[in-house]
């Protein structure tokens, strides 16, 4: 006769029936559920009902009986019921899905399970331990031959109060022996026959599982043992690997590249399990990739996130990840959103190591421990200890350097920690402490940008951008004015030299229109805004924007004057001659650059005032005063050298280059600017000025197509920073190049894109250079084109024929898709075509389509 099913069955029935099947007591039942005789009583009498937690515990002794296990003793840990054996006793589950990716880790368990007996895969939940320990056995246990047995126990799925020993004893087949107990039964058969014991999850038995480990490896040299587990369990011998969330490309790289990386191959093996047919093929390589990134690799959000597909879009998914990932899919055994998940491991982590976690999720770029520590606000030990568990765990990801080791966390985890940090009300108190953190880093860099570790400086500001954008965001929403003024004033140099003119000068007119709108009460305040107003003229030179930085430098100087700010000054004269020399005024120019050297001679600075003498010798270039000019540049690089500053010395370099070539000593000016490329490097307007002089040299000696590249290049690196007049300058060598090598029409494309350049910031000099330029190349394409088309016309025409869509022409020419259609239709009617393949035909038949190769812009 069929039994009743349990479920079925009265709460008093199930009790009694419980220990009759299983031969105990009530008394014996209170000690296997771990609560008193009396507590028993009362629910098989009725007269209470079992807690949750109890509730649990009852359905795992019936489990366990129906099972066939043996019900452990809590105190003895002795079976009281035999147990029947398992074919395979301990076997690993069948996979329900299929291993992805994970070649590297798996490698390198390899390696380690031969050299190491007891191994703890660590990390929060959903980074994917289980089902990588498990693909490490297997593939273990075929490579170990008939000696690689592999005992697998899920502790996860232990009701307590059931002791770690018993249920490893019921995995491997164990019966009961009279005074033998479930630990010394267990220890018997791994020392038989186990090779690899693995024991997942346990986190949930720390404390038990460690004291297994050690007695078992003690008494059991065969033996290995790898564990996965939220937390390190710190038993003696224990190697911790931590598991990474999966490769996720870059968002640079190609299709081949993204289609490659583990996060994506996951991303798409699940979706075809949700979508039978589904394939790389149906979505768009790079919204993958930054599907995957955004998830952080994290092996349980890809899996759920592809869970979606075939209901929404991939980029529909990718806009509504967060939302998504907390959706919970129906029939699913537990909890299967994310934050439950991530949940469950936090709430394992030690107090500090919970607080330390929800600070450091302020960070928005890698962090050093110096940094943490700021945050953190402990001793330098304490953070140290904190962050080494967070690593050890995996919810912080170690980027090893040569100097100091950086440290982040993917974002999943971030969000969840910026979540509980909300939830503690701690958030305000750790955007202050991020916020002024890097405005002491900020103000440190000042002096520092213009000295000799400007590299170490420069590399520094840019891995922390995101964190120092944070904190000027910080200053505005909270009216730090004067923070904001006194960090926006500090941050121009590395604006200037990282190629970030339009955001430093975004942030200077916000911070110095919020200041105006309140009284300046002190000196200190005046002379606060004037060095803002100062380094937003500076910004506004570099960006072309002449007549505005006249206004900011002038008006910079009659704030410093009457202080008696003798380099702020300076520097503000400096300024301001730089951009008169920029606008034509050169005896404006030489009388600005004069003040600024006299009031560096006084302070007696002598790398200020070998930059002063510098700004002089410029001019006596400009004024074709080669002997003068070069003089004073070799004096100046003397000092330079003497002072060591790399970003001084390369200028210094490129200017005098700029003589030698003026002067035909072409040798001595490859010399010069060859030192300066080492200088510059990691310096972007450096190297613009480096490849731009290089390709000037390279025109003088007429080596055109190595002229054109460089030119290309120059133009590039200016152009990551918007150094505008650098960059006409670098297009007009680029379009005369383009027109010696025969290509008039890309000659003119870049030359008028730099005369319109020239005009919006109204540089004389510049404009006279390219209508010089345009003039040349308009003599050179006099003669009558096919058909009485316009230059533009064919030139719209040629590149039709070259294959380009209207919208890339229009890109390529610098026009608008629907100036383009414009030319084509009068094109049309001008020669009677019937549309874009006669056009073709006829551009190939009238030789509009013959012309070198182009250099790749």
């Amino acid at each position: 006769m069929n039994s009743e099913p349990l479920d079925a069955v009265p709460l008093v029935a199930r009790l009694r029936l419980l220990r009759t099947r299983l031969g105990l007591s009530q008394e014996q039942l209170a000690r296997r559920l771990g609560v008193s005789f009396a507590t028993v009583n009362r629910w098989e009498s009725g007269r209470s009902r079992p807690s949750a937690r109890a509730r649990l515990a009852i359905a795992e002794l019936e489990a366990a009986g129906t099972r066939g296990e043996a019900p452990a003793d809590r105190e003895t840990g002795r079976s009281r019921e035999p147990a029947p054996t398992e074919d395979r006793p301990g076997r690993l589950p069948i996979a329900q899905s299929s291993f992805v990716g994970r070649e590297r880790e798996l490698a390198a368990l390899s390696e380690l399970l031969t050299r190491s007996r007891l191994i703890n895969l660590t990390g929060p939940g959903g980074v994917g331990k289980t089902r990588l320990a498990i693909e490490a056995a297997r593939r273990w246990a075929a490579g170990s031959g008939p000696g690689g047995d592999v005992v697998f126990v899920p502790l996860e799925a232990i009701q307590p109060p059931r002791p770690v020993a018993s249920v490893l004893a019921s995995r491997l087949g164990l019966r009961e022996r009279l005074g033998v107990s479930w630990r010394e039964a267990a220890l018997a058969a791994l020392r038989e026959r186990c090779g690899l014991l693995l024991l997942d999850g346990a986190e949930h038995y720390r404390e038990e599982v460690a004291g297994l480990a050690g007695e078992f490896l003690a008494a059991a040299p065969d033996l290995c043992i790898m564990v996965t587990s939220r937390v390190v369990l710190g038993v003696p011998g224990e190697v911790c690997s931590a598991v990474p969330p999966l490769d996720c490309p870059s968002v640079a790289a190609g299709a081949r590249e993204i289609a490659a990386s583990d996060a994506v191959r996951l991303f798409i093996v699940r979706a075809s399990d949700r979508l039978p047919g589904f394939s790389a093929a149906d979505v768009p390589p790079h919204a993958a990739g930054e599907l995957c990134r955004r998830l952080g690799g994290l092996p349980l959000a890809i899996e759920l996130i592809a869970g979606w597909v075939g209901t929404l879009s991939v980029r529909e998914i990718l806009q509504q990840r967060v939302a998504l990932l907390e959706y919970d899919p129906p029939g699913a055994p537990g909890s299967r959103k994310l934050a439950d998940v991530l949940r469950a491991s936090y709430d394992l982590l030690r107090p500090a190591q919970q607080r330390t976690l929800r600070l450091l999720s302020v960070f928005t770029t890698p962090f050093s421990l110096a940094d943490a520590q700021a945050v953190a606000g402990v001793s330098e030990q304490e953070v140290a200890g904190v962050v080494r568990g967070l690593v050890d765990a995996s919810w912080l990801v170690v980027t090893r350097g040569l100097e100091q080791n950086q440290f982040s966390m993917v974002e999943t985890i971030r969000e969840f920690a910026t979540a509980r940090l909300r939830e503690a009300g701690e958030a305000a108190a750790a955007r202050r402490r991020h916020a002024m953190h890097f405005a002491d880093l900020a103000i440190q860099s000042s002096s520092s940008l213009a000295g000799t570790d400007v590299r170490w400086w420069a590399t520094r500001l840019a891995s922390a951008v995101d964190d120092l954008r944070a904190m000027m965001q910080w200053a505005d929403e909270n009216g730090e004015v004067n923070l904001g003024l006194e960090v926006s004033a500090a941050l121009w140099r590395w604006w200037l030299t990282s190629g970030r003119l339009s955001s430093g000068r975004a942030w200077l007119d916000k911070f110095l229109t919020a200041a105006g709108e309140h009284p300046v009460r002190t000196s200190e305040e005046s002379q606060r805004i004037g060095r803002a107003v100062c380094a937003a003229a500076v910004l506004a030179v570099e960006n072309g924007d002449y007549a505005e930085a006249v206004r900011l430098a002038t008006r910079a100087m009659h704030i410093l004057e009457p202080l008696d700010r003798g380099e702020d000054l300076a520097l503000a004269a400096t300024v301001l001659g730089s951009a008169q020399r920029y606008l034509g005024d050169r005896a404006d120019a030489r009388r600005s650059f004069q003040t600024a050297l006299d009031l560096r001679a006084a302070i007696g600075d002598r790398a200020k005032l070998a930059m002063a003498a510098n700004n002089l010798a410029v001019l006596e270039i400009d004024d074709g005063n080669l002997g003068r000019a070069r003089e004073l540049l070799e004096q100046n690089l003397i000092i330079k050298r003497r002072l060591g500053e790399p970003r001084s010395i390369a200028i210094g370099l490129v200017n005098l280059a700029d003589v030698l070539i003026k002067d035909g000593r072409w040798q001595a000016a490859r010399t010069s600017l060859a030192e300066a490329a080492e200088l510059a490097v990691g310096l972007p307007q450096i190297m613009g000025l480096v490849l731009s002089s290089q390709g000037q040299l390279e025109a003088r000696q007429r080596n055109w197509k190595q002229a054109a590249e460089l030119f290309t290049d120059a133009v590039a690196a200016y152009g990551i920073g918007g150094h505008t007049h650098d960059v006409i300058e670098a297009m007009i060598g680029l379009g005369s190049a383009c027109r010696e090598l025969g290509q008039p029409d890309e000659a003119a494309r870049h030359l008028r894109t730099a005369e319109a350049m020239a005009h919006e910031i109204a540089n004389p000099q510049l404009l006279a250079q390219v209508t010089a330029a345009l003039a040349e190349t308009a003599a050179d394409a006099a003669q009558p084109l096919p058909g009485n088309l316009t230059p533009r016309q064919a030139e719209v025409l040629r590149l039709l024929a070259d294959g380009l869509t209207n919208k890339q022409i229009a890109a390529r020419l610098y026009l608008s898709p629907g100036t383009v259609e414009r030319h084509l239709a009068t094109t049309y009617r001008k020669l009677g075509l019937g549309g874009r393949v006669d056009a073709a035909r006829y551009a190939v038949e009238h030789g509009l389509t013959q012309h070198p190769s182009r250099p790749m812009l």
